[in-house]
């Protein structure tokens, strides 16, 4: 169960920084890389990938049901006010 978890995790953050990248190159490349949204987007699919490895489904199974429940919009304000606490604006 344990392994389901981590490896869910991990597929998670490989998806987040996937995501965020082919995000980044859409906009207009490297240049306008911002590396507190990247990691953000990563941290959201770290969480997914572990729900996803804990309950033995594919992360897009877990990414629609946590979706449908509110679940991601409640990780992206948790994330976002832990960012702000973190690395307040300048």
């Amino acid at each position: 169960m344990v392994w389901e978890v981590v490896r869910g995790i991990l597929a998670g953050i490989v998806s987040g920084a996937v995501t965020a990248l082919l995000g980044y190159a859409k906009t207009g490349g490297l240049e306008s890389f911002e590396p507190k949204k990247a990691v953000q987007t990563i941290i959201v699919g770290a969480v997914v990938g572990g729900f996803a490895g804990a309950w033995g489904v594919t992360y897009q199974e877990a990414y629609e049901y946590l979706g449908s429940v509110g679940a991601i919009t409640l990780i992206e304000y948790v994330k976002k006010s832990i960012v702000k606490r973190l690395f307040p604006p300048e």
